[in-house]
Formats: C-alpha cells, structure tokens, sequence
C-alpha cells in the first residue's frame, strides 16, 4: 500500500530533490534538433511527408511516448492542437482568475471552469464540452493537461488499484518501476514546512488540522511543482501566481514542472522528434501496411490554413479520453480503420470526480496558497467506497470555505455513439443514474466529519450560514475524464489497439472509468511509461 503519511525528513528532502531531479535530467540529449525541409506551402511540418511514427496529443501519454520514441533514435512528429506556452520574465504568458480572456478557452466566448465572463474566440487552454449528461473540461496546448492541473501526482493505494485494473497488472512493479520513474522526470515532492507555514498556505494547515480532528488520514500530495519559484513569489522576487491560486489557466511565475519542461523537452533534444503546434488531427486512415493522418493546420482564432497528410507506420494516440476517442470513433463510423472492435467507444468514467465547497465557520485564505497541497484518504471508513479530497483555492467560492475536489471509484460506465448527422462523436453519461447519487453521497459523507467538529464550536457554528450548514457536492462536470479504448478491451495490456499492427493508445482512454480514488495525471503517466518500455522492446 502507499504511505499515507509524509516524515519532517521526506518533505525537506522533496524541495531539494525536484530540484536535483531537473538539473540531472536536464543534462541529458543535447543534440540539436535535426528537420527536413518542409512540404507545405503554408507553414505546416518540417519533418517531410513521411515519418516513422506520428504521436497525437502532447498530454503525459503522448508526451512520454515521444520523449522515449526520440530516445531510441525513431523519427516522430508530435501533432498538437494547441499553442506552445513558454513562460518568461514577463509573466504575461496566460491570463489570470480575475481577468480572463481568449488565452482561458478554447474557442469560446466564455470562460471555462466557473466561470461567465465573456472572452473573445481564440486556441485558449481548456476545451469546454457539453456533453450528453456531463460537462467536460479537455486540455488544449504543448503539455496538455499539465499546463492546467493542480500538479498532483497521487498514487493510488494497492487496495484501490485493483479495483479498478485487471490482476494480470503487476501494482509491485508500478509501484517500484514505473510510478517512481514519473516522479523523478517530473521532479515531483510535498510542500516544503517553510512554504507550508507561509501566510500564503493559511488554508492548507486549516485543512490538515480539520482532517486530523475528524480522524481522517492525511498526508502532504506528492506535486510536480517549483518550490524555489513559489519561494520567489513569497519574498517578491517574482509576482504573485501559485501564492494567488492562479492554476487552471496556467502557472505565469513558471511554477508548474509542465511537460514542456521534462518530458517534452527530452524529446525535442533527442533530434529525431518534431511538435508541431496549431495542427488539428482530424482522420486516421489504413495505408498499406502503414497509415495516413489528416490534420488541419490552424492559427490562433481556429481559422484552417491548410490541411496536410502524412504517413507513418505507427501512431500513438496521446489526445486524452475525449480526443483520442472521438477520433477512433469517427474512423470507426467512417471507415477509414474497419477492423476496430466494439469495444471502442466503451467504459468510460468521470474518475469519481466531485467538488463541494466546506463551510468552516472561520476566516479562511480560500483564494490563495496554490496549487493543492493536502490529501485526505477516507478509504476504509466511508461506506460508498474509497474517497480521497483534495483541498485546493478557487476564486469563485465564497469567504470563509475551502473547496474540495472528491475522487472516488465511480461504478458506472458511459459510453459513446457517433451522430452521422451532426459529424461528430458523441459520450452519453447518466448523470442522474443511483450511482451518480452515490458518488455524490460518498462526498458529502467525508464531508460531514468535519461538520461534527466544526459544529462543536459555537462560535464557528454560528458564523456559518443555514444554507451552508450541510455541505453539498456535485458530480455534473468533471476535468478528468477516462476511458474509451480500455486496456483489456479495445486494446491490449500494453495499448496495442486490437486489430490493427501499429496502433497505441498512451493516454486516458486507455484507463477504464478512473484512476481508483486519484488524480489521473501520474497513473496515465505510468501506464504510459508501462506501455512503451514493452513497445520499444517489442515493437520496434
């Protein structure tokens, strides 16, 4: 089982190793990155008309199937919708909680994740899709979701794992392989005491003492994040972002240990991987024994420059449940991959996610101290199952809370269908369904240990409102969304999409319904890392 419990010693050796970690794999490939001359008229990839593998998405499956292609020597193009997002001495890079505008979204004119504000259209960061039942927040740009997450890189618990995961996945060797191998390349540790103790964090220690009272284990969330930047912004060397909970519309001080940063950047130093931004993969198609992709080349409103085809003998699939899924989908309405089983389409799931929004009858920093710092596990003593909250800050709650984001293991599953009148695939999820109300009540259950002991207190008893007095959860939108080409059922163990010679699926889709009460981001990374030591050694 992972610890639930982080020692004095393993926190202040986690500040200093994220930063060992990223001088050491810094040193690593510094070869230039080689390109062949373009054939497009109108900017589109550099690396020819052909190419031995072609990697979808750049989220953490798609960027580690590039960095370990690039590693091995294998000529890769990275095809990405999104924009690069370089931070630098400006801090002018993204926009903020507070003024959002066409950098938060992509191509809306409304600001995604709580938010109303009117924005102009432009190739923004999340993708807001209504979806049949729920709502879904999708990543856009070169680092996918590591660009917009909490930077919380959470194990799940040997128990919980297979719950979720079929036996024939070994938890010994993820968790002595290829869980510890994210961490390292992501430079990942727990909140350092000094940050944590910092006017900034107020709300992380409210959180810690509230879980301790209620007897609800804890432990400080391993995070891929910069703690000698978030130490720059306390003393005023740099502006205020992690301090100020600036997370879902990106990180402006550079805090973030984004996939650009690692992953991404190893890839490109190797010289035989290429990322193109802005292009738009819109079919994948047999070719032979190889394949073509189609993609759109587009600029920063959405507007199509030009559409180009390349062809490959391998594609990986790095574009996330939703991305990776509509696609294979379309090719299954379409044609263009005949042979792909009825699988695809299948197991989907939220992760369990909910949010609510704790009423603590004191004062409370509830927009500041980013990203998520603390961990409460209510795995043993909840009776609908597993739930872990994560405490982070958000801008719209009201004073005085502390928002919770609530990760659990859903029991039902979605599904998708493609509507050939609208040309587009489409998820169907029942978010009315008993085990929606059951996840929700599983929130609200761990939610109601504190509760108990806030309303011991007279004085915070009164201070919070009636409507508040019960917190309530909700599970109708979700930003971590899995499933679609599951291990076991439309693919192999390892992501080999079945039916077909070439084709890898490196990312959410893979995983079904969710990460057992976690954050998706370092289980898709290890499953990853998984997938491709087998791959190269196998496959190539």
């Amino acid at each position: 089982m992972a610890p639930l419990r982080t020692s004095r010693r393993s926190v202040l050796i986690g500040g200093a190793a994220a930063v060992v970690s990223q001088t050491l794999l810094a040193a690593r490939g510094k070869a230039g990155n080689h390109t062949e001359k373009s054939t497009s008229k109108t900017g589109g990839s550099s690396i020819g008309t052909k190419v031995q593998a072609v990697v979808i998405g750049s989220g953490f499956g798609g960027a580690i199937a590039a960095h370990r292609l690039g590693e091995k020597g294998i000529k890769t193009l990275v095809l990405e919708r999104g924009r690069r997002w370089n931070t630098g001495p400006n801090q002018d890079t993204f926009c903020t909680n507070e003024k959002p505008d066409g950098r938060a979204g992509w191509l809306t004119d409304k600001a995604p994740i709580f938010n109303s504000a009117k924005i102009e259209k432009e190739t923004g960061l999340i993708e807001t899709l209504i979806e049949d039942g729920i709502t879904v927040w999708a990543s856009c740009g070169v680092g996918g979701g590591s660009l917009v997450y909490n930077t919380v890189l959470l194990q799940p618990t040997e128990k919980n794992f297979y719950q979720c995961y079929p036996s024939d996945v070994s938890y010994e060797e993820m968790d002595k392989v290829f869980y510890p191998r994210v961490i390292e390349m992501l430079g990942a540790g727990p909140i350092p005491d000094d940050v944590l103790n910092s006017k900034y964090y107020e709300n992380a220690r409210i959180t810690q003492d509230l879980l301790n009272e209620a007897g609800v284990p804890s432990k400080r969330l391993n995070v891929g994040t910069n703690w000698h930047v978030v130490r720059k912004e306390i003393n005023g060397a740099l502006k205020p972002s992690a301090i100020s909970g600036e997370i879902w519309y990106g990180a402006n001080s550079g805090y973030k240990n984004s996939l650009d940063k690692n992953y991404l950047k190893y890839a490109e130093e190797s010289g035989h991987v290429e990322i193109e931004e802005h292009a738009n993969v819109t079919e994948i198609a047999e070719n032979g024994s190889g394949y073509v992709v189609t993609y759109n080349k587009i600029d920063s409103k959405g507007t199509i420059l030009s559409t180009e085809r390349i062809e490959t003998e391998k594609v990986f699939f790095g574009a996330g449940s939703m991305g990776t899924t509509s696609l294979l989908m379309r090719a299954k309405a379409k044609g263009t991959l005949p042979k792909l089983n009825s699988e695809v389409g299948q197991h989907w799931g939220n992760n369990g996610d909910t949010f609510a929004v704790y009423a603590s009858g004191q004062p409370t920093n509830y927009k500041e101290g980013g990203p998520a710092h603390i961990l409460g596990a209510d795995y043993d003593d909840n009776p609908f199952g597993p739930q872990s909250m994560i405490a982070f800050p958000m801008w719209v709650s009201p004073k005085g809370s502390i928002t919770f984001l609530g990760m659990s293991i859903p029991k039902q599953s979605g599904y998708w269908d493609f509507d050939a009148k609208a040309d587009k695939a489409v998820l169907h999820w029942d978010g009315k369904s008993k085990a929606v109300k059951q996840m929700v009540d599983g929130m609200e259950h761990s939610c109601s240990k504190f509760e108990r002991i806030r309303d011991q207190d007279p004085a915070k008893r009164s201070a919070v409102p009636d409507a508040m007095r019960k917190t309530k959860a909700g599970a109708t939108a979700t930003a971590h969304p899995c499933g679609g080409a599951v291990m076991g059922k439309a693919c192999d163990l390892y992501g080999r999409i079945k039916g077909y010679k070439g084709l890898y699926v490196t990312d959410a889709a893979f995983i079904p319904l969710a990460t057992a009460a976690t954050n998706p981001a370092l289980t898709i990374a290890a499953f990853a890392e998984r997938s491709m030591e087998h791959i190269m050694q196998n496959d190539f």
